[in-house]
């Protein structure tokens, strides 16, 4: 049998839910080209899209002895720019993160219930904090880098998400 790592699942996971990030499903934004950890910058041709990665995972001993992880994730939401300021663009595009990362596949659109848990792979998850940017060029685009912390548990010496 192969077992998926916790960060594999969660990461999956995220993936799913910024898939569901579409005007129909009542977003200012959609999200054609989605990545996960993605090196090479976006062109003109891949905009909009979200690239999505972990920083750290800190972990601690929980009270009954077992590893409580907490990921600092990241979501970078790049668009072309338009008529309008590019920090209200990036307002948009954090703001659609951010409820989509909250809504279950199942229920994702904005005016659906509030979904905290991942789909059952972590304890909740936070919204930190975003920073607005902006590039110039033939193709110049703007976007946020969107924050957030993941809490999850797993057994001692295990890797696999039980949460």
């Amino acid at each position: 049998m192969v077992y998926v790592p916790a960060e594999d699942a969660i990461l999956n996971e995220v993936e799913a839910r910024l898939g569901n990030i579409t005007t129909a499903n009542g977003y200012n934004n959609d999200f054609p080209t989605i990545k996960r950890a993605r090196l090479k910058p976006f062109k003109g041709y891949d905009l909009p899209a979200a690239n999505y990665y972990f920083a750290t995972v800190d972990t601690t001993k929980d009270n009954y002895g077992d590893d409580e992880h907490t990921m600092f994730l990241i979501v970078e939401a790049h668009t072309k720019t338009r008529d309008e300021p590019f920090l209200d663009l990036a307002i948009s595009l954090c703001a659609d993160v951010v409820i989509g990362l909250f809504r279950a596949t199942t229920a994702p659109e904005v005016t659906d219930q509030v979904s905290i848990a991942l789909g059952g792979t972590v304890n909740k998850i936070k919204y930190i904090g975003h920073s607005p940017f902006i590039g110039e060029g033939q193709d110049p685009f703007c976007g946020t880098l969107i924050r957030f912390e993941v809490v999850f548990k797993t057994e001692i010496g295990d890797m696999i998400n039980y949460t």
